[in-house]
């Protein structure tokens, strides 16, 4: 789960299957091109785990 906050601090969440932490930002970056111009803008990345 990837969170970010757009140019009017309104906080969005978003979430990849990726490997770890920078995989998740380099996908986010391709398919959000707000985020692709702002990666400045990510504020937390956090991995969560599925049960069986």
């Amino acid at each position: 789960m990837l969170s970010y906050k757009d140019s009017t601090n309104k906080t969005y969440e978003v979430g990849f299957y990726a490997r770890d932490a920078y995989d998740c930002l380099m996908l986010a970056r391709e398919f959000n091109s707000y985020l692709h111009d702002n990666p400045g803008s990510v504020i937390r990345i956090q991995q969560k785990f599925f049960g069986n």
